[in-house]
């Protein structure tokens, strides 16, 4: 027996009870999840969305990662849909802040002007998330990891749940994949890529005396400046404790994530004694939050049945099958528009995966290329692909078709019934 054989065991047959039998099931509850939950829902079809967490938001909530990116097209806004009621919903509420207040509150943001981009209070959205699915009939269950699809031939039917309640099993006639690494899909047998990204911890640090530091500073500048580099070297050179980031991490790979979450709190707290022991002001700080998710850019991608590529964003290139008009572009670190004035289209076939019916994927995770998909894993991408699977997912169920071969014209229709954008 080599290192590295794969042990196994022999589980016994069992009987799994069945939870629920729906139109649609959508799996994780992020920006792409809800987009396509609401969208199923007003579609008429019967809908179950599955999240992990005891809270909705994905990457906004668990990372806070709340700036909502990729409105418009680094001149006006572009997206409306989802992406323009989550701001018409939780701005009377106070959950929603212009960029430029933003800025002034410190939040970190990409560099550049973004028209109709705007932030949202994690806390008000969690709450309001949850509220919108509710009314639009939604059945929602927290708590629950979506496990294995349940295969019928080529065609996903269904999914395995494990919770608090047991395994249970869900019936479906189509299933959104919005786990954000397209998991069900690649257990189903779905191709898909997988190179790593960066990952990020994100922080709250409070009790730094700003002026006790500003005085240290102005009497020993290069002290303060040496302190300051080993604390910056001791936190990953990534700040002096801010948020973590770390490379090359496979976030499809358990303890790749756990050493992640791991070393980034070691150097974060490592950093924060150092200061407190050299740079007077920082006795009385303390690391008040880490965030309960990693902050994640790029995980699976899929294989679908067309693949969006970075010339395809940057030449505004329109398809037939177009579910959305956007005009961000984010190849790398910001500016968040990096080439503005672009309004290209993103076709339903990159949501389409090859080989297996039934299934949908949505998010950072559709058929792209691994610089596209820096731009396609911003918020409102993921909130555009999420609100055309539910539309379609909707059709599919109404006339009885497959997902491949719903009526273009029809899903257009829908989208735009749904104040989508489509030029």
């Amino acid at each position: 027996m080599t290192d590295d054989t794969i042990r196994t065991i022999e589980e016994p047959a069992r009987q799994t009870p069945l939870a629920a039998e729906v139109d649609v099931l959508v799996a994780g509850g992020g920006p792409a999840g809800i987009a396509a939950a609401l969208a199923a829902a007003r579609s008429g079809a019967s809908t179950m969305l599955i999240e992990r967490y005891g809270y909705l938001g994905g990457m906004i909530t668990g990372a806070h990662v709340v700036a909502i990116l990729g409105v418009g097209d680094g001149h006006q806004p572009l997206a409306r849909g989802i992406t323009e009621e989550i701001r018409q919903r939780l701005g009377p509420l106070g959950g929603i802040r212009g960029w430029s207040d933003a800025a002034d509150q410190g939040d970190e943001q990409p560099s550049g002007d973004a028209p109709g981009d705007y932030v949202v209070d994690a806390e008000t959205f969690k709450w309001q998330a949850a509220e919108m699915l509710l009314e639009a009939g939604v059945q929602l269950r927290l708590h629950t990891m979506v496990c294995d699809p349940l295969l019928e031939q080529d065609r996903v039917i269904g999914v395995t749940l494990e919770s608090k309640s047991g395994r249970e099993a869900v019936l479906a006639r189509v299933i959104i994949d919005a786990t954000a690494d397209a998991d069900l899909a690649a257990r189903a047998g779905v191709g898909y890529e997988n190179e790593t990204h960066e990952v990020t911890l994100g922080l709250v640090l409070q009790g730094v005396d700003q002026e006790a530091v500003n005085r240290f500073y102005a009497a020993n500048p290069e002290a303060y400046r040496r302190v300051t580099a080993e604390a910056r070297r001791i936190n990953g050179g990534h700040g002096l404790v801010g948020s973590g980031l770390l490379r090359g991490i496979d976030v499809a790979d358990a303890q790749e994530l756990t050493r992640a979450e791991v070393q980034l709190r070691r150097e974060a707290f490592g950093a924060l004694r150092y200061l407190q022991a050299h740079v007077p002001g920082y006795e009385q700080a303390r690391i008040a939050v880490t965030r309960p998710q990693l902050g994640v850019r790029q995980g699976r991608r899929i294989h679908g049945e067309y693949t969006v590529v970075d010339e395809d964003l940057q030449n505004s290139r329109r398809f037939p099958d177009s579910i959305a008009r956007l005009g961000a572009y984010f190849p790398d670190w910001g500016p968040i528009y990096k080439k503005k004035g672009l309004a290209y289209d993103l076709p339903y076939r990159c949501i389409v995966p090859q080989g297996i019916g039934g299934l949908l994927v949505v998010g950072r995770a559709v058929s792209c290329d691994y610089v596209a998909c820096n731009t396609l894993r911003l918020i409102v991408p993921c909130l555009a692909t999420g609100q055309a699977a539910g539309v379609a997912a909707g059709i599919a169920v109404e006339l009885e078709c497959t997902l491949r071969s719903v009526p273009i014209d029809l899903l257009q229709r829908g989208l735009r019934a749904q104040d989508v954008y489509l030029g």
